[in-house]
């Protein structure tokens, strides 16, 4: 592992060194939450990979994620199931999730937005992630570890997940809107 080194700053804060980072998985959380009937649900994906290169130039930065969706649990085996059929995400014909950053944006602050193309059964649209630069400093194992938050609201019908039920109070089971929700720990690689 690398050793930590002096960064650059924007907005007063101290960026982590440029380079290439991968996911710590042990401390990263790509999850999502979406109301069923009156409340609401919360997920995650197990398994996805990917890598970040921080810039140079922070805007020069860049991020792509493949998640695997026949690792999509909510913690109920049957729901899990259910969104891995046909119904949602049909994970044995599109076995694989993606996103693609096109642009960073320093915001105020320790704030940031990554535009970027999430891919989910074959359909890619457009996305802007709001996040937060959390630090960086020296890992627990050695290197150098940077921190993150990332979200965005989806229309999850704008990617073919259109699945739903009429529910007898009225309205649907499932809502359209999803919160993609990812906490990221970034180790830097050699």
């Amino acid at each position: 592992m690398s050793d930590v080194t002096t960064a650059r700053s924007v907005n007063g804060i101290e960026l982590p060194p440029a380079g290439a980072y991968v996911f710590d998985k042990a401390h990263t959380t790509v999850g999502f939450e979406a109301r069923h009937m009156l409340s609401k649900v919360k997920g995650r994906f197990t398994d996805f990979d990917g890598q970040v290169k921080i810039g140079d130039a922070v805007e020069d930065s860049s991020v792509h994620v493949e998640i695997k969706a026949e690792s999509i649990t909510t913690d109920n085996e049957g729901r899990d199931q259910h969104l891995r059929s046909g119904d949602f995400f049909e994970a044995e014909t599109y076995p694989t999730l993606s996103f693609t950053s096109t642009a960073f944006r320093p915001g105020t602050g320790n704030a940031f937005e990554l535009d970027g193309d999430l891919t989910v059964k074959g359909e890619t649209n457009p996305i802007t992630l709001k996040g937060e630069f959390l630090g960086w400093g020296p890992g627990m194992q050695g290197g150098t570890l940077a921190s993150f938050t990332a979200s965005a609201t989806i229309d999850r019908e704008d990617w073919d997940l259109t699945w739903n039920v009429a529910v007898e109070t009225g309205g649907l089971l499932v809502g359209k809107k999803v919160d993609i929700v990812i906490d990221a720990d970034l180790v830097l690689e050699d």
